[in-house]
């Protein structure tokens, strides 16, 4: 083992237990015991749980965390901040789309979660045109997560309707059309689209690529 760490009370599939040793080996935990020794065993001050995972997430977003928010008596809304979400899309590339995922699941990584569910709608570039990989901006999500060492089950999405039975408003003047929506591809040509990403995403054990 390359690590060892001991925990006074961790959280195991039985319930509590105390005297946990945890044996870290190429970055996976590699062994748990209950009522062991200390000895030679890194100690780690509280107790252990297993890692959470994030169920519902956009990586991109982080880039525009606090720039939404209105100070005053300014109206502010979902569309004020779907305004300023589409001013940030027409300034992103797939490299962008990347790192700032990466950063994202670092951050996750480091606050307790260890897998999240990323709901993925960004499909066409900049200029609405898409990608010759249909899965471009889905297989830079799927490599973020595998830098940072998530698990990751990946949801390509699209948006038809805004509530019950309402269609989406218009995009603000001048927003790349990078959400993909049901009126640009049929369920099949759509279900086509994935495959790239599904094959280059079945390199790694901890990435699922959903339908």
């Amino acid at each position: 083992m390359e690590r060892e760490l001991f925990f006074d009370h961790a959280l195991l599939p039985p319930g509590w237990a105390h005297d946990v040793r945890i044996g870290i080996a190429g970055g996976m935990i590699g062994s748990v015991a209950e009522n062991a020794t200390r000895a030679g065993a890194e100690r780690i001050a509280g107790i252990a749980v297993p890692g959470l995972p994030n169920v519902h997430c956009h990586a991109f977003q982080r880039a525009m965390a606090g720039l939404t928010e209105r100070r005053g008596q300014d109206v502010d809304s979902f569309w004020t901040w779907r305004e300023a979400m589409y001013r940030l899309l027409n300034r992103v590339s797939p490299d962008d789309v990347e790192a700032i995922a990466a950063f994202a699941y670092m951050q996750m990584l480091e606050s307790g979660f260890t897998a999240v569910g990323e709901f993925h709608y960004l499909h066409h570039d900049m200029d609405g045109r898409p990608y010759a990989d249909l899965g471009e901006m889905a297989a830079r999500v799927a490599s973020a997560s595998a830098e940072a060492r998530i698990g990751l089950t990946l949801l390509p999405s699209f948006y038809e309707f805004g509530g019950f039975g309402g269609r989406l408003r218009p995009r603000p003047s001048g927003a790349a059309s990078m959400i993909r929506n049901a009126s640009s591809s049929s369920s099949t040509a759509s279900a086509q689209s994935w495959q790239p990403c599904r094959t280059r995403a079945s390199a790694s054990r901890r990435i699922r690529c959903a339908r």
